[in-house]
């Protein structure tokens, strides 16, 4: 197509050819074979001159509606290309989109007015080509996966309980300085604890099992926070979650020299779209703001 509209541009085959940098025959053969495909003339030959047949001249108007909208769909991509511009739909879980993720976002848009964002909080786990997702963050080993993954940062969980809680049990804070004291608590736990029957805590090169009673368990980390400030028992929260609560004078943190295993928060997206500035944006932006936070 593109190729009859360039003979009818230049005026001859030796004209095209020489724009292609082509053998004559050669253009003459791609013309043959798309007159063939379409079962009409579309140009009248002769060794002095060439002209349009009438079938010719309606195709030719097709090819140059096509050609503009060529063109128009190569400036879009530039343009999506040079600068970060465009929608960005994102998912993550409600604890992650909460607690880390919502706190940055305004500050982004503000950044860079020309993307627009979707997010879904969900802590079932999405398929992001199926589901047509730019860019999800998970928490903690990653499975195989097609995915491209960029490790954002690195958060701790820490043991928080609410001052009702402790009083109801007689214990000072001032007073925790063992994990074993913990032992037979009430326990506040996300599902997939590796053991739910303990807590594995680390200081330094030292770490302690601590035998616990499971009282609650659930895959929202809001939700046990809640119990927690409801006097429910102890939880262990990612920092981003449990300080807000600190701050308000909800829960108090429990052995601050003391940690759970530290979990990597991770970005996943199609490697077709890492190269997206839009998508780099984000990326570059989160990557500061959670080390920063």
């Amino acid at each position: 197509m593109l190729v009859f509209a360039t003979v009818v541009e230049k005026g001859s085959f030796t004209a095209a050819a020489l724009a292609y940098g082509l053998p004559k025959s050669n253009i003459s053969r791609k013309i043959t074979r798309l007159e063939q495909n379409l079962g009409a003339r579309l140009l009248e030959r002769s060794t002095r001159a060439q002209r349009l047949t009438e079938v010719g001249k309606v195709y030719y108007q097709h090819c140059l509606r096509i050609q503009e909208e060529m063109q128009s769909a190569e400036l879009s991509v530039n343009t999506l290309m040079a600068s970060p511009r465009g929608k960005l739909k994102i998912c993550t879980s409600v604890a992650v989109g909460q607690g880390l993720l919502s706190p940055c976002l305004a500050e982004f848009k503000r950044r860079y007015p020309e993307i627009s964002l979707e997010l879904n909080l969900t802590n079932r786990r999405v398929d992001l080509i199926e589901e047509g997702y730019d860019l999800t963050l998970r928490v903690g080993e990653l499975e195989d996966s097609a995915l491209v993954a960029k490790k954002l940062c690195t958060r701790e969980l820490h043991l928080y309980a609410s001052p009702g809680y402790l009083r109801s049990k007689k214990i000072k804070v001032s007073d925790l300085h063992d994990p074993m004291q913990l032992a037979g608590l009430d326990a506040l736990l996300m599902t997939g604890v590796e053991n739910k029957g303990q807590w594995q805590l680390f200081q330094g090169k030292q770490a302690h099992q601590v035998e616990i009673k499971p009282a609650f368990c659930c895959d929202d980390f809001h939700v046990l926070c809640r119990l927690a400030q409801d006097d429910a028992g102890i939880a262990l929260l990612p920092d981003y979650i449990g300080q807000q609560a600190v701050s308000r004078g909800k829960l108090l943190r429990l052995l601050p020299l003391w940690h759970y295993k530290k979990a990597d928060i991770y970005a996943l997206y199609p490697s077709h779209k890492g190269a997206m500035p839009k998508l780099r944006a984000l990326l570059d932006y989160l990557e500061n703001c959670f080390k920063s936070g």
